[in-house]
């Protein structure tokens, strides 16, 4: 079969996803095409893949005048790929796929990946939810990360709509780290203590995250626990960056100085879990965030908030409690810090959920399978 794969800008999760899954596909026989920014090629290096071919096409992040030359681009990529099924990632990478397709002679089959829910206000809420109506419905198949993707898909009018796993990567050899060498350089790195409780966050600086719960929980906790030193580790816009920074100069001039660390984009996830002591996560929305399925195969204790398809991953292995609830965040992180026996229970609870946790061959059959079904 013949698979284009296109998506939007990433730096995470959705990125990851497509280069494993374009990976699989061509391991099993298919002829694979990845169309994405240059930027997001040069993240994760889709064609260093045996039998994965990569064509730029960049989409920027909102709808504008360059979608014009995006549509025309990649309705030429389709048809010289020749392509059976076209695998569109997220709603911006959806939306261009929907109008290059609209009007093909030998249209290919069209499967729409939702990763995201929608989060807009006001006219903004009315007009992604538009553009989330013409998909669901333009779309032969939609694929939901989490099962709250699939009822909104039906919602908003997909024929056929279904879960379809984003699978987290193997760890690979983060066993082998040397966890003492590597607090060491991270304390000489940050200036941080070589002792006592890290916790770490995985995700791009950005308001989805809300990061504003879990600096004003690490403040509420900072007398208590002023050894407890938090890294965040993720892509950083400037702008919210500097807004999060102001927000931590807040507290210390209140006298309660939360330990936050910025680490920015990092490689060594894999490395970062084994060190660290909990796992942190405040969004407003996840699906099934690959960076808790991480954390959960390094078998750390979580803290995160119940949201999307969290509490379906997570299950009973970890503290989970309601978004934009700062004070609720801080209680879960006293009681982590201050029961060991705790931590120790959850994180086994986690590494023996993440057993049966949907692998990359997994997450391949199921985009597969609806190839499958909407080839022509």
């Amino acid at each position: 079969m013949r698979i284009l794969i296109v998506l939007g800008t990433s730096t995470g999760g959705v990125g990851t996803h497509v280069a494993a899954l374009a990976q699989n596909l061509a391991a099993s026989g298919d002829v694979v095409g990845v169309i994405g920014p240059t930027q997001t090629q040069a993240q994760f290096g889709f064609d260093d893949r045996p039998r994965v071919r990569f064509a730029p096409l960049e989409i920027s992040t909102t709808v504008g005048p360059g979608d014009v030359a995006a549509v025309r681009r990649l309705r030429r990529l389709v048809t010289s790929f020749r392509a059976d099924v076209v695998h569109a990632h997220g709603f911006r990478a959806s939306l261009v796929t929907l109008a290059a397709l609209t009007g093909l002679r030998k249209r290919p089959g069209f499967v729409s990946s939702w990763h995201n829910t929608l989060m807009g206000t006001g006219a903004r809420a009315r007009a992604e939810r538009a553009v989330a109506k013409a998909i669901a419905r333009g779309a032969d198949r939609v694929l939901g990360v989490s099962e709250d993707l699939v009822a909104l898909a039906r919602d908003l009018g997909a024929t056929t709509a279904r879960f379809a796993p984003a699978a987290s990567p193997p760890e690979g050899f983060a066993e082998d780290v040397n966890s003492s060498l590597l607090r060491s350089s991270l304390a000489r790195e940050l200036d941080i203590p070589r002792e006592g409780p890290l916790l770490l966050a995985v995700g791009r600086v950005a308001p989805q995250k809300d990061y504003d719960v879990l600096i004003d929980a690490l403040a509420a906790i900072a007398e208590d626990h002023p050894d407890a030193q938090c890294l965040i580790a993720g892509s950083a816009d400037a702008a919210e960056k500097a807004r999060l920074t102001a927000r931590i100069e807040e507290h210390a001039r209140n006298g309660h100085r939360p330990a936050v660390h910025f680490l920015g984009q990092r490689s060594d996830i894999p490395a970062l879990n084994q060190v660290s002591d909990i796992f942190v996560l405040s969004s407003r929305w996840e699906a099934r965030a690959l960076v808790l399925q991480e954390a959960m195969l390094a078998g750390k204790a979580i803290l995160a908030t119940a949201t999307g398809g969290t509490p379906e991953l997570v299950g009973d292995a970890g503290i989970l409690v309601p978004t934009g609830d700062a004070e609720a965040f801080a209680a879960g992180l006293r009681k982590l810090l201050e029961d060991g026996g705790l931590r120790a229970e959850l994180g086994r609870k986690a590494a023996l959920r993440a057993l049966e946790l949907p692998t990359e061959e997994d997450a391949a059959h199921a985009a597969r399978a609806a190839y499958t079904e909407v080839s022509r």
